[in-house]
């Protein structure tokens, strides 16, 4: 959808959490020109153009768009292995499309797709007004080592390129996936410098490539504009990958000392998948059709995740949220709400939890000069929710109201 250049829209609200310096505001106006914010403040202190449309949200609390770091549009529904082999791609790709929709309408107006191919079709379908969804920054074909995270072991070499990952050895072939990556259109180059919880024939301590490799696919994204975010778990990958340059530590389960003073001293973004927590929990109880080898190394992860998030918390490390969630059971778009919630549970203050899924996000995905806070100049992107997140951060999961680039996708009533 797209909107009118010359349009004024106004909206009123009982609150408003900026995300900016800011702060919050009582009884909010905002005023909207086209798909920018042009001025902010409470009322009254905002002069309306006589032909703007008023919106009045009496009764909610908005704030900007939510942001996901960590995503996949994969169109998978299960954790079982033969998911590659019995599911239809097409099928998969109108999976993609509904939780596209799914992710918009639960607030989220940008996601970064840290993998999937699907993804880059989705957001160039998504561009040009074929489908609705967040603006979604794709990294398309994560890299790996051969032997690696991303190296679906049980299929031949060929038919793991051709389902998703690309595979590279070695300086010179690193410098060509990463010019792969970019020739598929990429928006953000994805390694992986651990092995992992979803990869059999590997263990999340288990490191991957090597500094001089990460260095040169740095090297080769930075060059043209892209950053390059990490799959790391274990500590020792997470210290090849930081010294090799790269913008973001995905997952970051067992975090050290000597890594925490790292991710200060580069200024890299945090990305911890902390829900995922209690993903494994339940998994551990339940199964969800998972291979025996996985819910074993889930259960090695439990109560390292937390521990992880919270010292790099307290010491200071740039977090942003990201869900890891791809559409199965437990993991299911339009609750990715569920990781600045669980941020929460396990000990961050709540309106620092707010901007890890909102300004700290856009940051961490390079966006932070278009959306993230509601402030003049940036992307109309807001949501309003039927309670305070302040008071209660569950209230993040009741989205009344949608706007993405001055488009109003939904607008509900509030029931006191």
């Amino acid at each position: 959808m797209s909107v009118r250049e010359d349009r004024y829209i106004l909206l009123r609200a009982r609150k408003l959490i900026t995300c900016s310096d800011i702060g919050v505001i009582d009884h909010p106006n905002i005023l909207i020109k086209g798909d920018k914010i042009l001025d902010v403040g409470k009322e009254g202190e905002v002069t309306v153009p006589r032909n703007a449309e008023i919106i009045d949200l009496e009764g909610q609390t908005l704030l900007p768009g939510l942001v996901d770091a960590h995503v996949h549009l994969s169109g998978r529904r299960s954790y079982n292995p033969s998911e590659y082999f019995v599911v239809p791609h097409d099928l998969k790709v109108i999976r993609a499309v509904d939780d596209c929709k799914k992710l918009l309408l639960s607030g989220f107006t940008t996601v970064r797709d840290m993998g999937s191919r699907i993804a880059l079709s989705l957001k160039r379908g998504i561009n040009e007004g074929t489908i609705i969804g967040p603006r979604i920054i794709a990294a398309g074909r994560p890299i790996s080592q051969t032997g690696g995270h991303g190296d679906i072991h049980y299929l031949p070499r060929e038919e793991v390129l051709r389902r998703g990952f690309l595979l590279a050895d070695g300086v010179d072939d690193c410098r060509r996936a990463v010019r792969e990556a970019i020739r598929d259109g990429s928006d953000v180059i994805k390694i992986m410098t651990t092995g992992g919880v979803g990869s059999e024939k590997d263990a999340p301590w288990y490191p991957q490539f090597t500094i001089d490799e990460v260095k040169v696919i740095v090297e080769e994204a930075h060059r043209v504009g892209r950053r390059v975010a990490s799959h790391a778990q274990g500590a020792e990958g997470i210290k090849i990958a930081i010294l090799g340059g790269v913008d973001s530590i995905e997952h970051g389960y067992f975090l050290d000392d000597e890594v925490i003073k790292l991710m200060l001293d580069y200024n890299v973004y945090y990305v911890p998948t902390l829900c995922l927590v209690e993903v494994y929990k339940k998994s551990l109880e339940r199964g969800y059709d998972m291979p025996r080898w996985r819910l074993e190394k889930q259960k090695m992860c439990i109560d390292a995740m937390p521990k992880s998030f919270l010292e790099a918390y307290r010491a200071g490390v740039k977090i942003a949220a990201g869900t890891d969630y791809f559409g199965a059971p437990m993991r299911r778009h339009g609750d990715n709400a569920d990781e600045v919630i669980t941020m929460v549970k396990y000990g961050m203050d709540v309106m620092d939890a707010i901007y890890a899924g909102t300004r700290n996000a856009a940051e961490c995905l390079g966006l932070n000069n278009l959306i993230g806070s509601i402030e003049p100049g940036k992307k109309a992107d807001i949501i309003g929710l039927g309670g305070d997140p302040l008071k209660d951060i569950n209230e993040l999961k009741k989205v009344m109201f949608v706007m993405k680039d001055g488009v109003i996708y939904k607008n509900s009533i509030v029931i006191n």
